[in-house]
């Protein structure tokens, strides 16, 4: 049996949301068979008979299987629509504690802390990344300029967080080489200023085996997140670096660098 096959699959991201082996395995014999007893679901899948039955209980008790009192009993998976909500309010009630918790465990700063200095972090991994970028953009108080270098990059919701930030007054100004992309920002709302960037190296993204720019933001002139995207056998990896402080010296060259954008977006 293939590794990578859709029943291991299913079975292994059950787990990750914190089912057990042989209740992930039972679940996805149910889901296939749609109703069988515990020889069923023994015969169908890798669990021995008297552990069907215990993690047949366990999955009842999560909502997750009917049970039919009958003799034999049968059981039956709920419909897939309805255990994906199920799981997904799990996952999210998994996410509430753990925030909680960590929320409760961060250390005030210090009173001798200086929070104002310049610092610059290396982050890696573009969901990382573009969770960075949306908490930047939530966080503008008074403008957002973004270099598009990757197609990707307002993906995943970063147009609507864009969308947003111009709404509620922002100056929010986005250049992009790709005319696709331009015209995906241009139709959020009317509050966006989007232009044609003249930068070459923004254009490179796709190209195998080519290192180049993904994205370049600056916030209300002291946060900037910077990273690059390589293209390499299918895959695609993103790094960025971010820094704060306005007397940062990687902020002070980006902003001289596009301030024709930020101060004069009309004449752009």
């Amino acid at each position: 049996m293939s590794e990578n096959n859709p029943q291991n699959q299913a079975i292994e991201e059950l787990e990750q949301f914190g089912l057990r082996e042989y209740e992930a395995k039972c679940f996805v014999s149910l889901t296939k068979i749609t109703a069988g007893t515990a020889r069923d679901v023994s015969e169908h899948i890798d669990v021995p008979r008297t552990r069907v039955y215990e993690a047949v209980r366990s999955l009842e008790a999560d909502g997750l299987v009917e049970i039919q009192h009958s003799s034999p009993q049968r059981f039956r998976a709920i419909p897939l629509s309805e255990a994906l909500e199920v799981l997904e309010q799990r996952h999210q009630s998994r996410i509430d504690r753990l925030e909680q918790s960590l929320t409760q465990l961060r250390r005030e700063p210090d009173s001798g802390s200086h929070e104002l200095d310049p610092e610059v972090w290396s982050l890696s991994g573009t969901e990382t990344i573009t969770a960075r970028t949306k908490r930047l953009i939530d966080g503008a108080e008074t403008e957002v300029l973004l270099l598009v270098g990757d197609n990707e990059v307002i993906a995943n919701g970063v147009n609507d967080r864009l969308r947003s930030a111009a709404n509620r007054g922002v100056d929010v100004v986005v250049g992009a080489g790709s005319e696709s992309v331009r015209s995906q920002l241009a139709e959020l709302t009317s509050e966006l200023y989007v232009f044609e960037s003249n930068f070459e190296w923004l254009s490179q993204a796709d190209q195998p085996g080519h290192l180049s720019v993904g994205r370049l933001m600056l916030v209300d002139d002291g946060d900037l997140l910077a990273s690059t995207v390589a293209h390499t056998d299918g895959n695609v990896r993103e790094r960025a670096v971010c820094g704060n402080g306005s007397g940062n010296s990687i902020v002070l060259v980006l902003r001289g660098l596009l301030s024709q954008y930020l101060d004069h977006p009309q004449g752009a």
